[in-house]
């Protein structure tokens, strides 16, 4: 008798355990799969003339770090400077775009936000003054061609360039802006008194507004000054999905950008007068 009288409560120890281990599985069901979106190092040797290291100051003091990647010709060439979508990236976030700009003659700007990469401070901060001190630093450096510089801001830095575009052109007035992902809507695209090229996935839920609407809006105050090209089977960042979702995890995802996208936006800059 005092052997079965065990029973009840091993029973009552497995079912402890039994749901234990079944509620872990519920958590780990729901908990996050998506891991940290890898960064692919660009293969800008090949095509550069240098990799000039650079840092700069913020507003607040912090010491942020970036590159200028020189193409072998010309000897002076335009410059890109990269504003960045939202998220903690770093340069490398915008390496397939540095090696499509520098392979055809531009110079380009790419920094570390603060908290990643080489940069100091913690990330979440300031992002709006860091992208015009990121653009500060880059117009005063030697050894481009300071009469064509153009900016290339993606989703959120479109705003960034926007709200504060009259302190852009007092560093030094940009040839054009080229407005990756756009979300300037009618009233907010017309602050850019420059040429813009809108390039929009067709997946946008609010594609009238940021794309035709947008690009109309711009023209009507500034005539035949923007252009809107619209990205099939596209998502937000102008990667190509119609193979299926991209896997920011694997590095290979560097090579799903959008070709007619990026070929438009090469298309337009060489074409984009000063």
């Amino acid at each position: 008798m005092a052997r079965l009288s065990r029973w009840p409560r091993r029973a009552q120890r497995f079912r402890s355990v039994a749901w234990w281990l079944i509620a872990l599985l519920i958590v780990a069901g729901c908990a996050p799969t998506n891991l940290p979106e890898a960064r692919p190092t660009p293969n800008l040797d090949p095509i550069s003339a240098e990799r000039r290291a650079m840092s700069f100051t913020t507003d607040d003091g912090v010491i942020l770090a970036g590159e200028l990647t020189l193409p072998r010709q010309p000897a002076l060439p335009p410059l890109a400077v990269i504003i960045h979508h939202s998220g903690p990236v770093d340069r490398d976030a915008y390496g397939y775009l540095a090696e499509l700009l520098v392979a055809r003659g531009y110079a380009v700007f790419r920094f570390d936000k603060r908290g990643t990469g080489a940069s100091g401070g913690a990330y979440g901060c300031c992002e709006a003054a860091d992208a015009l001190a990121a653009y500060r630093a880059a117009v005063a450096q030697p050894g481009i061609d300071q009469r064509r510089v153009f900016i290339v801001a993606q989703s959120i830095g479109t705003r960034y360039v926007a709200a504060s575009f009259a302190e852009y052109v007092a560093a030094t007035p940009p040839c054009g802006v080229a407005l990756l992902s756009n979300l300037l809507g009618p009233d907010e695209i017309v602050a850019i008194t420059a040429p813009v090229d809108v390039i929009v996935a067709d997946s946008e839920p609010d594609l009238q507004r940021i794309g035709p609407d947008a690009v109309a809006a711009h023209n009507a105050r500034w005539p035949d000054s923007a252009r809107l090209y619209i990205a099939a089977g596209a998502e937000h960042t102008l990667f190509d999905i119609r193979e299926g979702p991209i896997d920011w995890s694997n590095p290979n995802w560097v090579q799903r950008y959008h070709r007619g996208a990026m070929a438009s936006l090469l298309e337009w800059l060489d074409r984009t007068p000063c």
